[in-house]
């Protein structure tokens, strides 16, 4: 299920920009320098996958467009998921 919490993303942010994630890495044993470094790996995979996502969304259909491709009028829309179908919730669950 897809879904959305700003807070998390700004205490993240706050953790890695503050330096406390480095000092954590710092002072840690080998197997949570390890987690942490599986973790910014994960993170940046997710920074590729939503800089996609937001290409696809954003400029859907304007590429055709500025290309001079027509678009099809009557094409029907897409479906929405069934997530949102019923009502998906857009907070992430708390860790």
């Amino acid at each position: 299920m897809a879904m959305l919490n700003a807070r998390y993303i700004a205490e993240l942010e706050e953790y890695l920009s503050s330096g406390d994630l480095a000092e954590d890495f710092k002072w840690s044993v080998e197997e949570r320098r390890g987690e942490i470094l599986e973790f910014l790996e994960k993170l940046m995979d997710l920074g590729e996958l939503a800089d996609a996502t937001a290409t696809k969304i954003i400029f859907k259909g304007q590429l055709g467009a500025m290309m001079g491709i027509p678009q099809e009028q009557d094409a029907e829309p897409e479906a929405p998921s069934p997530a949102v179908e019923a009502g998906a919730s857009m907070e992430l669950p708390q860790r």
